[in-house]
């Protein structure tokens, strides 16, 4: 390599980190679920420990850094361990992003550790048995027997999260969801490529700027999400709404109706004005945990779409008999749970629309479901 490319290569990783830092000073805990967060903030903290590593280890490798052997030692085996931890991170942001249930609970949850446990050991373990790698009589770096094998072991999480990826962009049937997975499964080809690249070089490794590609994808996609999400309750909001039911209107017909309701809490004025406007935010997140949990059974689509307007959307299975009344009563039921211990009681009024007619606008069905919301608040004699 030439001195100034090496420089250069130097200069590059030294940006990576600055933006590493950068990102990581805009991410908080707003940005994502717990367990996205909490991953892809240990995804970057550890690119950060692998750029200076790799650094380190290249600018040895050229002889422009003397490191006795057994500092190159450690610095090669905490380098891999990084590569090893960063694909770890990825594998379980995908997990909490994909909300992969088998793999989030239960005995489920520790298999997904095997390939990691397996390549720390034999990482760790290399400086006795030169497995992995081994150092020659210059210290410069070698690949072991098993190299490519611990390699793959933890290349096993890519190819997990691409065949996860690649399933839901058939099975999902909204844009935004196939949009969500063909971003994973693009990251992990990403990765896959600059893996079968990096694998032809001895001295020098490019995984650095693929997993730094990852993270900005990522934050991106956060952005993207924060930009259509209800900042109070998590839920998805209007904007993101109207744009999956566009979507989804698309592809309705007689055969295949989707009921769109539209919701408001009974008397949440009086909330307000009684306890005010903070115990009134405290039933609104009470709300959209109750419309999360209902529309997780019926596999469909909630959103806060005002104040204390919600939205939800759901399309019964060809082979079951729709009835759009169980799901308000699933909603009222949940809300019951959930205020028994305060001291008011929470319970919404719903109506909704069948939509069947592919050439009907979305506004002419939401009209549709409000009118009925107005109508039923009107003869229960209950409060907007």
């Amino acid at each position: 390599m030439n001195y100034d490319v090496l420089i250069a290569f130097s200069v590059f990783q030294l940006t990576f980190l600055m933006l590493d830092l950068l990102i990581l000073s805009k991410t908080d805990r707003n940005i994502a679920r717990k367990g996205e967060y909490m991953w892809f903030y240990a995804l970057i903290v550890t690119h950060m420990a692998y750029l200076v590593l790799n650094n380190i280890w290249t600018l040895a490798e050229y002889d422009l850094l003397a490191l006795p052997r057994s500092a190159m030692m450690i610095v090669c085996t905490l380098s891999l361990l990084t590569v090893t931890n960063c694909a770890t991170s990825f594998f379980f942001f995908a997990v909490e992003k994909q909300q992969l249930k088998r793999l989030q609970s239960g005995a489920g949850m520790w298999l997904p550790w095997l390939p990691a446990l397996f390549s720390t050991l034999m990482i760790a373990t290399t400086a006795w048995t030169g497995l992995v790698f081994y150092l020659d009589k210059d210290g410069h770096f070698i690949h072991g027997p098993m190299y490519l094998v611990t390699l793959a072991s933890v290349s096993l999480y890519l190819l997990i999260v691409a065949g996860v990826s690649l399933a839901n962009i058939f099975r999902k049937n909204t844009k935004f969801l196939r949009k969500a997975n063909a971003t994973l499964l693009g990251l992990v080809l990403l990765i896959i490529v600059f893996i079968l690249a990096d694998g032809s070089l001895t001295k020098a490794s490019i995984l650095p700027a693929a997993i730094f590609n990852v993270i900005v994808a990522i934050f991106i996609t956060m952005q993207e999400a924060n930009i259509n999400s209800d900042a109070l309750t998590g839920m998805n909001n209007r904007r993101k709404a109207e744009e999956y039911l566009a979507d989804r209107l698309k592809n309705v017909s007689e055969k295949k109706p989707l009921y769109l309701y539209m919701g408001d809490l009974n008397s949440f004025k009086k909330i307000n004005d009684t306890y005010g406007h903070t115990v009134g935010d405290e039933a609104l997140v009470l709300c959209s945990q109750a419309l999360k949990r209902t529309i997780g059974r019926y596999g469909g689509f909630a959103a806060r779409y005002g104040g204390d307007e919600f939205l939800l959307s759901w399309q019964p299975d060809k082979d079951v008999e729709a009835d759009p009344e169980a799901l308000i009563r699933d909603v009222n039921a949940f809300l019951e749970e959930l205020s028994k211990d305060k001291p008011y009681k929470l319970a919404m009024t719903m109506g909704y629309a069948c939509c069947t007619d592919q050439k009907q606008p979305l506004i002419a069905y939401i009209r549709q479901a409000d009118s009925m919301l107005y109508q039923r608040k009107k003869s229960a004699g209950v409060g907007r």
